[in-house]
């Protein structure tokens, strides 16, 4: 049977799960922290217990991004590849995907400045939801409700960015 690397940066129940299937159909399953893993471009696969196949599930995109570009470099099988999680993990990149081969999406709008983000919002009207392309859980989602508030949140952005 196959020998299956989980790799995680946080263990859950669900990695502990798949660890317990992968063992109970007779495959070898060996756990492995991103977190404490150092690769570098030096590294080789024979330097690592990668097994067969790596099986990605970081929690962290970015920590998951990463890793699996560096495992791809050293040609280590991954399931949840580089590009996959590339394209799936930023929302422009999806949407136009999706949008391609003709997937039924909301009009979406992308904007590269606050002052071409005001004038789609012009266009849109009021209220609206403005998301960053990268993040889950609802991060910096904001809803917006009128042009003070649009104002506001880009004035932030602005600064911050």
């Amino acid at each position: 049977m196959s020998k299956i690397c989980i790799v995680f940066d946080r263990l859950r129940s669900e990695e502990k799960m798949l660890e317990k299937e992968a063992l109970n159909l007779g495959h070898d399953a060996v756990m492995l922290d991103a977190k404490i893993t150092q690769i570098n471009t030096d590294s080789q696969r024979k330097d690592f217990d990668f097994g067969d196949v790596v099986l990605e599930r970081c929690v962290s995109y970015f920590r998951g991004l990463h890793f699996t570009a560096s495992l791809e470099f050293m040609d280590v099988p991954v399931l949840n590849k580089f590009f996959v999680a590339n394209q799936c993990g930023n929302k422009m990149f999806m949407t136009l995907m999706l949008k391609k081969y003709n997937v039924a999406t909301p009009k979406t709008y992308f904007s590269f400045s606050s002052e071409s983000a005001l004038e789609n919002i012009e266009k849109i009207g009021y209220p609206l939801v403005i998301k960053p392309v990268i993040g889950s859980w609802g991060r910096g989602v904001m809803q917006v409700k009128d042009r003070d508030t649009a104002d506001a949140l880009f004035e932030i952005r602005d600064i911050t960015d």
